[in-house]
């Protein structure tokens, strides 16, 4: 742990399933809550209530720039992240049924850039489209699907007061995506083994690349030589703040910034490194962008903001 503070698949082939409630059978309710979603925008911040097993989930809403808050449950497979094309999607509402992960349709159809269609017509309840791919769900228990008109094994849908879930990996592939699904992000990017905590926060994220029409600018080795100079230019300004406030300069200051190592890993679309003695705060390299992003050390539980790591509050 820091300080007290814990820092920040598979297509399954199975029958048709709708769980309706109180809804007519075979029928479906779409909710309409909008989706406040931007590619390339990772922050997130995720804070301990008053209740044990919720935590407050705050973004930054891009349409006003204000940051707005939602709950979440850490329910037993723990909290689950969804990040489209290098975006956090708010209130990803996902659900686990039966292994596989079902997600609200009308909360992820923009960031995929797929339109939908409920309609009564015989045989075809829902119609997802995307360019020259059309998959049609049946609207009662069928064992297959329509991809462009051909059969295929079918997955389910669930129901039910508000939305209409879709299983997530299933309908990605199928418009051609790629899903990454990251089991506890600590352990897999902080270098954070937990489980000796049972009662700590688990957060998961599931990150989604999906085609469109743009292409990656940048390499592992660019993100290297940015990562550095940034790292560099950060601890000049560290030391130089400190002698203008005539502070004893600490030789922890003295750390090498330059020891900036890519770890082979990705989160979706970006590339992680780490600076040698914070090996605990993964440094993020977008690929697209060139923006860098990092842990927000300190506050949030589990948090990620557009900058460098603030190694100025460790080292205070």
């Amino acid at each position: 742990m820091k300080n007290s503070y814990s820092i920040f698949g598979k297509t399954l082939a199975v029958p048709l399933l709708c769980f309706a409630f109180l809804l007519p059978a075979g029928e479906c309710a779409l909710g309409a809550e909008s989706i406040r979603w931007e590619k390339n925008k990772a922050d997130i911040g995720i804070y301990q209530t008053e209740l044990s097993d919720f935590y407050e989930v705050s973004f930054e809403n891009p349409d006003t720039g204000i940051s707005e808050r939602t709950f979440e449950r850490d329910v037993k497979n723990g909290i689950r992240l969804l990040m489209i094309n290098g975006g956090f999607v708010p209130e990803p509402d996902t659900v686990l049924q039966n292994g596989i992960i079902y997600a609200p349709l009308e909360k992820i159809a923009e960031p995929l850039g797929i339109t939908y269609d409920l309609t009564r017509q015989e045989g075809k309840y829902l119609i997802l489209q995307k360019g020259d791919t059309t998959l049609v769900f049946p609207r009662y228990n069928e064992s297959t699907v329509l991809l462009n008109s051909h059969e295929m094994a079918a997955s389910y849908y669930l129901c039910d007061y508000d939305h209409l879930y879709v299983p997530l990996r299933f309908v990605v592939e199928t418009f051609g995506g790629k899903v990454q699904y990251v089991d506890d992000y600590e352990k897999t990017f902080c270098n954070e083994d937990n489980s000796e905590f049972p009662n700590r926060v688990k957060v998961n994220v599931i990150a989604i690349e999906i085609p469109d029409g743009t292409k990656p600018q940048y390499v592992s080795k660019d993100g290297m030589e940015k990562i550095i100079d940034v790292s560099v230019q950060y601890r000049q300004d560290l030391i130089a703040a400190r002698e203008e406030a005539n502070q004893k300069i600490e030789e922890k200051f003295y750390y090498d910034a330059s020891a900036v190592t890519y770890t082979g890993k990705k989160l979706g679309r970006f590339y992680v490194y780490e600076l040698k003695e914070f090996e605990n705060f993964p440094i993020y390299f977008n690929e697209y962008t060139g923006e860098i992003y990092s842990e927000a050390v300190g506050l949030p539980l589990v948090g990620l903001d557009k900058h460098f790591i603030n190694i100025g509050f460790m080292l205070s």
